[in-house]
């Protein structure tokens, strides 16, 4: 059965690093037609953000609601440039990864658990470098 887990394993951790890779390529290649990628949006019921996904940089934020974050993008990207990361991330949807033998449910709980867990445990549970588990689990 470990081996079975530790393939699982595995395959979760190389097919989120396919995912984050082809979403770092699309922002590379947003960037470089002269986009911008920001995160952010309604974070209350009335607070809102606009955020520099690269530099973390806080460009806008109120409480005035739609309206106001609506405004606020309007006013800061007048043509209409910008890209929110959300827009990225669903085109590059990952799949979900099936292992032969790994019941479905329990495949998705060990993927959770790869994806948000202790890297050392990983590491330490199917003998890949701490680095390695940690560049593999990062996130866009």
């Amino acid at each position: 059965m470990s081996d079975l887990l530790k393939t699982h394993i595995e395959n979760v951790l190389e097919a989120n690093y396919a995912t984050v890779s082809k979403t770092m390529q699309r922002v590379e290649d947003y960037e470089a037609q002269g986009r911008r990628v920001i995160t952010g949006g309604q974070i209350g019921e009335d607070s809102w953000d606009i955020i520099d996904w690269r530099t973390n940089e806080i460009l806008a934020a109120g409480t005035d609601g739609l309206a106001g974050y609506a405004a606020a993008g309007t006013e800061l990207d007048p043509d209409g440039t910008w890209i929110h990361l959300d827009q990225i991330l669903e085109e590059d949807e990952s799949e979900y990864v099936e292992t032969p033998g790994l019941p479905e449910g329990l495949a998705a709980t060990i993927e959770d658990w790869v994806l948000t867990g202790d890297p050392e445990e990983i590491a330490a549970f199917i003998g890949w470098p701490l680095e390695k588990v940690e560049e593999y689990q990062a996130e866009a």
